[in-house]
């Protein structure tokens, strides 16, 4: 299987028009695709006049792939958590991207899982950076790594997530 990362595409694209631009970017004949998924995709917000796309993709093919590297074919297995009994409530630590999506997996399977987060929520949290930032006192217990929406709430703007 080949990977092609960080191609960027600077509108939303349908899966059919997405492997299209592709193919032509990278002049790989269509008709070679066995199969192909999207393995990442990212918002790249760092610069916003110039948000984009960015994507990796996992491609079987007849031919090899220039600018593609050589990847092994992941085997990923999802759990069905209706089938799984749970006793207690889970916890999860820390309500950044992580805790946020893992705690709408478990309310979605039916799961009421508590979450436990030593910041504060982001409106006090913004208060609590712009005091760090014009004064230099940290509040080690509300600033850019802790609070609501973890450290990815005051970062560049570049979230990264997969999912299958």
């Amino acid at each position: 299987m080949y990977r092609i990362e960080n191609i960027k595409i600077r509108e939303e694209l349908d899966k059919e028009e997405l492997i299209k631009c592709i193919c032509e970017k990278y002049r790989i004949n269509i008709k070679d695709i066995l199969s192909w998924r999207i393995y990442k995709k990212s918002i790249d917000a760092r610069d916003k006049n110039d948000i984009f796309y960015n994507y990796t993709i996992d491609i079987e093919s007849n031919n090899k792939i220039k600018h593609a590297k050589i990847v092994e074919k992941e085997k990923i297995e999802l759990i069905n958590l209706s089938d799984t009994p749970i006793k207690t409530r889970p916890i999860i630590i820390g309500a950044g991207p992580a805790g946020i999506f893992c705690a709408l997996t478990l309310v979605q399977n039916g799961i009421k899982p508590i979450i436990i987060e030593q910041g504060k929520k982001i409106d006090e949290r913004q208060k609590d950076v712009e005091k760090f930032r014009k004064t230099g006192k940290l509040n080690t217990e509300s600033n850019v790594h802790f609070g609501e929406g973890g450290a990815g709430t005051f970062s560049d703007g570049k979230l990264t997530s997969r999912s299958e």
